[in-house]
């Protein structure tokens, strides 16, 4: 991809009590992409760079920044994956500019939750003042409820130029119920052009008009995370997030196992047909080893801590098991990768156990074990920030490759 766009997110919460507790590796962040949280509206950012869903990205290396004098308030609309019961939520400016732009740090903020839409419903949920280049959490007794967060920056600390906010978290439970979600299927707008997407189960094949784009991955349902391929070729990884209702789909792309810019898009109407759409076969990995000497499989998933297949795995070993009967001689490495959390050698036995589990399944179904070969990488392979969650959620991946 030649070029890098963004699209403007935020999005913060609420309340009480200031403390600054260490971020919790067990607790989920429910303001992350990886988590399903959708940027849906926000003020204007001051370029591609200081896009304002970068504050969604798991890191407060990179944020938003307001446009030269905008005036207040600067607002941001986000939905979370399903209704939660918010306890904690915070604003992280550590690496705002404070040393070239004092009092730049984003400052008094208003939070409002709606469990109804959107545009309507939203009650005040608390009126807050963030640090100025800090990290600052806020307790929220008695917790609040809701799907939407609209959050609202009045002032900052004085810079008479620009605000900058650099990540956000929320910490919380879902509530159970039961909320919908319009399926992935469809095509968009996107700053890449016209986008198709097709899921069969978890898996999620497609095609964007842009550089010949193909694309191959999995979803949750609302979480789409896929490897894309461009002519030349050109080869990454990205995660994007559908909205409950499926008219906004956004997210990041990487290449090379670095983060390039936003990709984001709007659903289009029925009669838009991407000109890519000829080109999809049904044997999108095969094609995939054809073309490209290698795939990443998303649509293989372990039992936590395990390399014990789950059942969600089955369609995706099915299409490998397709590609490598219909071509005979044809041996594949099949590799396995994790993220960065935990000790290097945990992570290269676990990734080697998870490659022989899948290397096992297609022996089981016929293939010959000499056309195939189970490696271990452990983290040593990343193909996105492993500083980010859904960085970390592309690396936890399997690969296939052809050996001559």
């Amino acid at each position: 991809m030649k070029q890098v766009m963004c699209v403007s997110t935020l999005i913060a919460l609420l309340l009480f009590a200031v403390t600054v507790p260490p971020r919790a590796e067990d607790r989920t962040d429910l303001l992350d992409l990886a988590s399903g949280a959708v940027l849906l509206s926000s003020t204007e950012s001051y370029d591609e760079d200081w896009a304002a869903l970068l504050v969604l990205n798991g890191t407060p290396k990179g944020g938003w920044c307001s446009p030269e004098g905008k005036a207040f308030p600067h607002t941001f609309v986000l939905e979370l994956s399903s209704e939660h019961r918010i306890t904690e939520f915070c604003i992280d400016n550590t690496h705002a500019q404070e040393s070239g732009y004092p009092g730049i740090s984003a400052r008094a903020f208003r939070l409002s939750t709606s469990s109804v839409s959107s545009k309507e419903g939203f009650q005040l949920a608390h009126k807050g003042e963030a640090a100025k280049g800090k990290r600052s959490c806020f307790t929220l007794d008695p917790p609040v409820q809701g799907r939407w967060l609209k959050l609202e920056i009045l002032s900052n600390w004085g810079n008479p130029a620009y605000t900058e906010m650099m990540e956000l978290e929320a910490y919380g439970e879902g509530t159970g119920r039961l909320t919908d979600q319009a399926p992935v299927n469809g095509v968009y707008k996107t700053n890449f052009n016209l986008m198709w997407l097709q899921q069969s189960g978890t898996d999620v094949e497609g095609c964007y008009d842009w550089d010949n784009g193909t694309l191959t991955g999995s979803t949750d349902g609302r979480v789409v995370r896929f490897q894309w391929v461009e002519d030349g070729p050109q080869i990454g990884t990205a995660v994007m997030v559908l909205t409950a209702d499926g008219s906004v789909l956004n997210g990041l792309w990487y290449e090379q196992g670095a983060y390039r810019g936003l990709w984001f898009g709007n659903r289009a109407l029925k009669a838009e047909v991407p000109a890519c759409r000829t080109r999809i076969k049904d044997d999108s990995i095969g094609h995939s080893l054809d073309t490209l000497g290698r795939a990443i499989l998303y649509g293989i998933y372990f039992d936590y801590d395990s390399a014990t297949l789950k059942p969600s795995s089955m369609n995706t070993l099915q299409q490998v098991l397709s590609a490598l009967s219909a071509r005979p001689e044809m041996k594949l490495v099949i590799e396995g990768h994790t993220d960065s959390q935990g000790s290097d050698d945990y992570n290269l036995d676990l990734s080697k156990r998870r490659a022989e589990s899948v290397k096992t399944w297609l022996t089981d179904k016929g293939i010959a074990e000499n056309r195939l070969e189970a490696r271990g990488y452990g983290e040593s392979r990343p193909v996105a920030d492993n500083r980010q969650p859904d960085g970390r959620a592309l690396n936890r991946r399997v690969e296939i490759a052809v050996t001559p």
